[in-house]
This record gives C-alpha cells, structure tokens and sequence, in this order.
C-alpha cells in the first residue's frame, strides 16, 4: 500500500481550515493512507477532496496538510 507524506508547517499558519487530532480523524477504507511528513506515522486515510480544508495534528506534535 502506497503511503502519501504530509508536509509539515508552523500550528501559528492553521488559517482558515479546520483542525483534527490524529486520533480523531476519520479512517475511509476507499481513500488514500496519509502519513505524517516528521515521524512518518499513520494520521488519516481519506479522499483527497476531504483533505482540502483540513490540518492534521499528530501525535508527535506537528500540523500536516496537503
């Protein structure tokens, strides 16, 4: 199964998209497997439609996006 990296930036540019945690982001078994794009674990399996207007917390600490 192929994994898509995130790119990592600074929580203080969030912006207008809504943020999620790790654990609470949802897992579609039909979407693409994100990964974070610091310590490379599991965040979110998602469309990326989905992915759009979305940050990814992990649990490592660092903000994902797209």
């Amino acid at each position: 199964m192929l994994s898509v990296p995130m790119r990592t930036f600074p929580s203080l540019f969030v912006g207008q998209r809504s943020v999620l945690t790790a654990d609470e982001a949802p897992v579609n078994s039909e979407g693409s497997h994100y990964v974070c794009g610091a310590c490379r674990n599991d965040l979110i399996r998602a469309d990326r439609a989905f992915l759009r207007d979305v940050v990814v917390k992990c649990r490592c600490g660092e903000f994902n996006q797209l």
